[in-house]
C-alpha cells in the first residue's frame, strides 16, 4: 500500500514494502505512530509517518545521518526514508513498551535523583546528536522512553536538522519547551536552543509542570514563552536544592549566550549538582492543600509528608505527618 498522509492503516494493512501494520500507536503534532512487523529484520518496530511541512524538501538529507546516530542514550534508529511517489517521510525505530518519561513523571514530577539520573541520560544522547552536527529540535518528556532497565534513551529524531556552517538550522519545536528565540522574527535552532529544551524536560521531570503555563490557547503559550515568561523551579518545588535549581536556570537562561555550552556541559552539571540527603518528590495536593512533599526513609527517619496548608491571604501552616498519621514534636505553623 503506498503511504499516504491522511490516511490511517488497519492492522494487517502493508505499508511501503516491507511493514505490516500490528496496531495504531497514535498522532501527534509531528506524525503518526504505528507498531508495525518490519519483514527485513523479522521484528516489531515503531513506525512514524512524519507530517509534511510547508517548504519541504523533496530528498531528506539527514535520514542517513539519523541512521548511523548509535549511542546508549539513543533511541536507535532502524530506517529514515522518503516513500515514492508520495514524497512522505518516515522512521523506523525500537519499540519502547516501557512507555515515556512525561508519563512516569505525571502529574508531580519524579523524585530529585530520579530527574537527575534521566537527565544525564538525555543530555549524554543529546550530546551525541550535536556532535554529527545535527540538532534535536523536538527535546521533550514525551520524546524520551524508558528502557526495561529504567534508563533514557532520547528518541523522536525525525524532526532533527542538520546544522548550516553557522550553526543555526530552521525553527521548530513544541510549545512546552521550546527556547524563546526560536519563536522571534528570523529564529532558529542552535545547540543552545536544544539545551533550552533540555532545561526544561528536566525541569518537568522535577515538577510534573513546564517553565511556561501551558494552561489555554496554543498561541497564548507560545506568546508567554516567547516573552520569556516563565516559572523558577524551586518555587514550583520546594524540594529541588539550590544547587541543582541552578543549573535548570542557567539552562533556561533567557539568552542564549547564558547557557551551558554544551548538552555534555549540562550532564556534568546534573551530576554534580548537591542534592538533600533524603530522597524528596512532590505527591498530588491533598484537598485545600497549597503543595504537598513527600520525604522518603533516610536512615533510621521514617518517611514523611509535608503539607503547606493555607491560612490566609500570605499564610499558611506547615504540617509535618508522618506513616500513622502523627504529627512529630516541632510541627507547626509559620
Amino acid at each position: 500500500m503506498a503511504m499516504s498522509s491522511g490516511q490511517s492503516y488497519p492492522v494487517g494493512a502493508r505499508i511501503g514494502d516491507r511493514y505490516a501494520v500490528v496496531r495504531d500507536l497514535g498522532a501527534g503534532r509531528d506524525g503518526h505512530v504505528y507498531l508495525v512487523t518490519d519483514e527485513y529484520l523479522a521484528t516489531d518496530v515503531a513506525l512514524k509517518l512524519l507530517a509534511p511541512r510547508p517548504g519541504q524538501a523533496a530528498t531528506w538529507d539527514e535520514a542517513q545521518l539519523l541512521e548511523q546516530l548509535r549511542s546508549d542514550f539513543l533511541l536507535p534508529v532502524f530506517n529514515a526514508d522518503v516513500a515514492h511517489p508520495s514524497d512522505l517521510r518516515y522512521i523506523t525505530t525500537a519499540y519502547m513498551p516501557g512507555g515515556d518519561v512525561g508519563n512516569k513523571a505525571a502529574p508531580c514530577g519524579v523524585t530529585t535523583q530520579q530527574a537527575i539520573q534521566w537527565g544525564v541520560d538525555i543530555a549524554h544522547g543529546l550530546d551525541r546528536v550535536h556532535a554529527s552536527g545535527l540538532v534535536h529540535r523536538d527535546v521533550k518528556p514525551a520524546n524520551v522512553y524508558l528502557t526495561e532497565a529504567g534508563n533514557a534513551l532520547l528518541g523522536d529524531l525525525g524532526m532533527a536538522h542538520r546544522l548550516d556552517p553557522s550553526g543555526v538550522a530552521p525553527p521548530d519545536g513544541t510549545p512546552a519547551t521550546v527556547a524563546p528565540e526560536v519563536l522571534g522574527q528570523g529564529g532558529v535552532c542552535t545547540v543552545a536552543s536544544d539545551v533550552y529544551s533540555l532545561g526544561a524536560t528536566v525541569f518537568y521531570l522535577l515538577t510534573g509542570r513546564y517553565p511556561a503555563d501551558t494552561r489555554g490557547e496554543t498561541q497564548r503559550v507560545l506568546e508567554r514563552v516567547k516573552a520569556g515568561s516563565k516559572r523558577k523551579v524551586r518555587d514550583l518545588g520546594p524540594h529541588v536544592s539550590q544547587s541543582l535549581g541552578q543549573v535548570i536556570e542557567k539552562c533556561l537562561s533567557i539568552d542564549p549566550a547564558d547557557r551551558p555550552g554544551s548538552a555534555l556541559d549540562v550532564a556534568n552539571r546534573l551530576a554534580s549538582a548537591k542534592v538533600h540527603d533524603r530522597v524528596w518528590s512532590l505527591v498530588p495536593d491533598h484537598q485545600d492543600h497549597l503543595l504537598c512533599m513527600a520525604g522518603a526513609v533516610k536512615r533510621t527517619a521514617k518517611p514523611v509528608t509535608v503539607c503547606a496548608v493555607p491560612t490566609g491571604p500570605a499564610q499558611c501552616n506547615i504540617e509535618v505527618r508522618l506513616p500513622s498519621g502523627a504529627r512529630p514534636s516541632g510541627a507547626g505553623a509559620t
